[in-house]
């Protein structure tokens, strides 16, 4: 046996040495090294994961309902975007506006200042006015309702 072996703290120091480089290796390999999956992926191109939808807002504004009250009869001054599912959906709209804004007057005729400012009148407000809207129109459909305006004066 060498020399140096015999000595058993010089053994522990080489021993640790050498597990330490190792570690030190694997660490490398694991933090630098490139997988199988990148490598596929650099090598094929990925399919795109789904068509980009068709996306246009249809806007209506300056809708104005009275609203009754403790406080006295006030208005409620609403505006919205329509997220629309077709090209000619837009069209639609554009010829049903009148009627639209009426019915949307009829459904919120006779509510109260303390109702439309209720928690989650908002959220109800939102999906009573698409499925209204979605049941006015013939040729595509109202995917998503947006409030860009709610005043009441």
């Amino acid at each position: 046996m060498p020399g140096f072996l015999k000595n058993k703290k010089m053994v522990i120091i080489l021993a640790g040495c050498l597990l330490l480089a190792v570690a030190c290796a694997g660490a490398a390999w694991f933090l630098f090294g490139e997988s199988d999956k990148e490598v596929a992926a650099e090598t094929e191109p990925l399919p795109p994961r789904h068509k980009e939808p068709f996306q246009a807002l249809w806007p209506l504004t300056d809708i104005q309902v009275p609203l009754s009250g403790r406080m006295g009869d006030r208005t409620l001054t609403l505006g919205f975007s329509f997220d629309l599912n077709s090209e000619g959906l837009a069209e639609e709209m554009t010829l049903r506006k009148e009627e639209i804004v009426e019915a949307l007057g009829l459904a919120l005729a006779g509510r109260s200042v303390e109702e439309m400012e209720r928690s989650g009148s908002r959220v109800r407000l939102k999906y009573e006015t698409l499925r209204l809207v979605n049941g006015l129109l013939e040729s595509g459909r109202v995917k998503g309702v947006y409030i860009t305006e709610f005043f009441i004066l």
